[in-house]
């Protein structure tokens, strides 16, 4: 149950901070937020502090002492090249978090997919379905990072 409370802590944690931070064919379709939006299934998870990790979920979902947790990070298209990127935490027993990570520019290289933030840092990758973010930033004078895998 601590992990679980540290895992939505540091979720809220993330919110407040700034961000820092193989061709193939023809991409179908042409926009990219269009291409990547939806809901993926989060299979794995670390936050971590200064470089210490504070949680670590190597697969997701996950159940201790009758819990499960489970995430699932939505992407949905806001305009033309752009998404919003919304992380939904479910832990057993206590009502569901939204985490609402911000509006990204969403760029497509052949068959592949990138998310990045304004200033061009990427912070994604969508491949063949499943999206590896990571992204770091600044909070109270400490050095935060969230690291997720998810499946389409």
């Amino acid at each position: 149950m601590k992990k679980v409370l540290i895992f939505l802590f540091a979720l809220v944690t993330l919110a407040a901070c700034k961000k820092d931070t193989e061709k193939a064919e023809e991409v179908t379709p042409k926009d990219p937020a269009a291409a990547i939006a939806g809901a993926y299934n989060v299979t794995s998870f670390s936050y971590e502090v200064n470089g210490e990790s504070v949680v670590t979920y190597n697969k997701l979902p996950v159940t201790e002492d009758g819990v499960t947790v489970s995430a699932i990070a939505n992407i949905e298209k806001t305009s033309e090249g752009k998404v919003s990127l919304v992380l939904l935490l479910k832990a057993t027993g206590e009502q569901d978090q939204e985490l609402d990570l911000g509006e990204y520019v969403a760029k497509a290289d052949g068959s592949d997919y990138g998310i990045y933030s304004e200033n061009g840092s990427q912070l994604a990758e969508i491949k063949s379905g499943k999206l590896d973010f990571q992204a770091s930033g600044t909070s109270d004078g400490e050095t935060v990072e969230i690291r997720f895998t998810g499946k389409k």
